[in-house]
């Protein structure tokens, strides 16, 4: 199972993030409105991504949430009828969140920097470093990132999105 290294922070300024992306040199691969929609499984996350080109991929991770940086296990697999999918899975286990988000995406050596403006929630960034086989490879492209972006303790969230909107609708 492919494995990351993440952290999440919310940002002020999406433009001045986009800045510092490509003063470290790292490559636009794309902007992109997604839909996240998180089942209600018992074991780690299921989540159904759909992109506004009409692509979409089934997403599972499982991630221990003690810290800032999170080491999470995942698979991906890319769908051709996600329509059908969707309304199999809301049958089977129903509908945990749905999460809205403007991404920008960007590739930096072995990371994956995305700029997101995430809708009811605000803005953030997301810093996921593919694990290569080497753990500390990972942990200092990490800090070099968090230092990069001039990150503070405070900005960090331990949390998914999902979990912020779903705190945030129990507070109603």
């Amino acid at each position: 199972m492919p494995r990351n290294l993440e952290v999440k922070a919310r940002i002020n300024n999406l433009s001045a993030a986009e800045k510092v992306a490509l003063e470290i040199g790292a490559i636009f691969e794309g902007e992109f409105f997604q839909v996240d929609t998180y089942f209600n499984v018992k074991n780690g996350r299921l989540k159904l991504r759909e992109f506004d080109s009409g692509f979409a991929e089934l997403i599972f991770y499982h991630r221990v949430e003690d810290g800032f940086e999170r080491w999470s296990d995942y698979e991906v697999v890319k769908l051709s009828d996600s329509a059908n999918l969707k309304n199999l899975l809301v049958k089977a286990w129903g509908i945990k969140v749905i999460v809205e988000k403007r991404r920008k995406v960007y590739i930096f050596k072995n990371a994956r920097i995305h700029i997101d403006n995430v809708s009811g929630l605000g803005n953030f960034i997301e810093f996921e470093v593919i694990y290569s086989g080497d753990e500390k490879q990972s942990e200092d492209l990490m800090k070099f990132l968090i230092n990069k972006f001039a990150l503070k303790q405070e900005d960090f969230i331990k949390v998914s999105y999902s979990d912020l909107l779903l705190q945030k609708q129990n507070e109603k």
